[in-house]
Parts: C-alpha cells; sequence; structure tokens
C-alpha cells in the first residue's frame, strides 16, 4: 500500500476534517440552544402558576444543574466564536458563547409571555430587551 500523497490531496484531506468538524460542532451547539430553550419555557411556565413565583435569579440558580447535565448529553464540542475551530462543549464556554444569563433567560421568557419578578437592575435590563423584540405588552419599570 502506498501512502504517498500529494500537497492536493493532503489539502482534500485536512478540508474535509474541518468541514466534517464544522458541521458536527454547529450541530451539537444548535441541539444545545434547542434543549436550553425548551428547558427554560417549561421551567418558566412551571414557575409562573406555581404559588410563590420565584425570582427569575432563583430559577436560573435552579436550573443550573439540570443545564450542564444537559450539554454533557448533548454535546461533545462546539465551534468557537470565530466558527473556525471546535472547542469542549463546557458549561462556562457554552454560557459565554450563548450568553445564557438571568437577563437573557428574563427576557426569552418575558418575549414569551412569563412575566417572573427580578431585582430592580435586572428588571430594567430585562425590559429594555424585551422592548428590542418589539413586545407590544412590555410594561416600563
Amino acid at each position: 500500500m502506498n501512502l504517498n500523497l500529494d500537497l492536493n490531496s493532503w489539502i482534500a484531506v485536512l478540508s474535509g476534517a474541518w468541514l466534517a468538524f464544522y458541521i458536527l460542532g454547529r450541530w451539537q451547539f444548535s441541539r444545545v440552544i434547542d434543549g436550553t430553550l425548551t428547558m427554560v419555557m417549561e421551567q418558566g411556565r412551571k414557575a409562573y402558576y406555581s404559588l410563590n413565583h420565584p425570582t427569575v435569579e432563583e430559577l436560573y440558580a435552579g436550573l443550573q444543574p439540570e443545564w450542564e447535565a444537559m450539554i454533557k448529553k448533548k454535546a461533545l464540542f462546539i465551534l468557537h466564536k470565530s466558527e473556525l475551530f471546535p472547542v469542549p462543549a463546557t458549561p462556562a464556554i457554552v454560557r459565554e458563547r450563548f450568553n445564557f444569563t438571568p437577563i437573557w433567560m428574563g427576557a426569552y421568557l418575558l418575549v414569551n409571555g412569563i412575566e417572573l419578578p427580578a431585582a430592580a437592575e435586572l428588571q430594567e435590563e430585562i425590559y429594555r430587551i424585551a422592548k428590542l423584540a418589539k413586545v407590544k405588552n412590555v410594561a416600563k419599570p
């Protein structure tokens, strides 16, 4: 078996490997996003209809262990924000790449019709983001 490859063959092999990592990284990141959105909506509905409404911060803190476990199940790696190379799908990296914060979560829930209480500084930012999404029934803080 002759393993002599010319430059064009090496470029094709490396490009193919990069393309495979690119496609798999995007696919895994979209699985994490879909799982996060589903989880936030499910838990947000439960919190909204419970007798004692937890704050956005409490809901976010309560979701963390389940969210981190979901990341480990759905992704081994995602693409770096430059989308040129893969990075491990650790909760810290995914949180930074996806911007998964209490402010994001509160705004996402509000845009989808679920308003939970939050600290004053967070509430202002949540309303500001929801207004950018052109939600008509957002009250002014």
